[in-house]
């Protein structure tokens, strides 16, 4: 008897699991006619235009050369509607290609700036260095005459005291 009651609960615990197997079996039906119901579109009358531009392009090129077929396809390009928009702008910071543009900017562009800033230096300075040193020897010729004339002072006799004295007024005014 024991062997008969369970033998009759297996089989309600089979039914059981039957039973919920079937529930799950229902909802995913259910569940697929939900997706089968999701509409395709329908791409058949584009599909049919590019066709026959393709079939009329190849007519063409058996009956012309290819520059009348680039010509074709130059028009057909030319009516599409294109939407460009022309920006200017100045970018400190670039969005694409940063290693190559700190390359360029920190390799070659700051150090001959810079060299050209260090040149024009050197040329304004060795202008300057030019001046003073012409001057330099100005009061160096200057002061040579300026020794001269007081050493011929000294040792001059009158006349040719009066003769010097006669040619620094002369040259007094100039």
């Amino acid at each position: 008897m024991k062997e008969i009651e369970e033998l009759s609960q297996r089989m309600d615990s089979n039914d059981e699991i039957v039973d919920s197997l079937v529930k799950k079996n229902t909802e995913m039906e259910k569940q697929v006619a939900k997706i089968a119901t999701n509409p395709i579109p329908d791409y058949s009358i584009a599909i049919n235009t590019i066709l026959t531009e393709v079939r009329g392009i190849k007519q063409d090129i058996k009956r012309n050369d290819e520059l009348t077929l680039l010509k074709q396809i130059y028009e057909k390009l030319s009516k599409v509607p294109t939407s460009a928009t022309k920006q200017l702008r100045i970018l400190l910071f670039p969005e694409t290609n940063q290693g190559q543009y700190y390359k360029i900017v920190f390799g070659r562009l700051i150090p001959w700036g810079m060299c050209l800033v260090v040149i024009t230096y050197l040329y304004a300075l060795g202008s300057k260095a030019i001046d003073a040193y012409g001057h330099h020897k100005e009061n160096q010729q200057s002061a040579h005459y300026q020794r001269a004339w007081i050493y011929l002072k000294q040792i001059a006799k009158k006349r040719t005291l009066s003769a010097m004295d006669t040619a620094y007024a002369k040259t007094n005014d100039k």
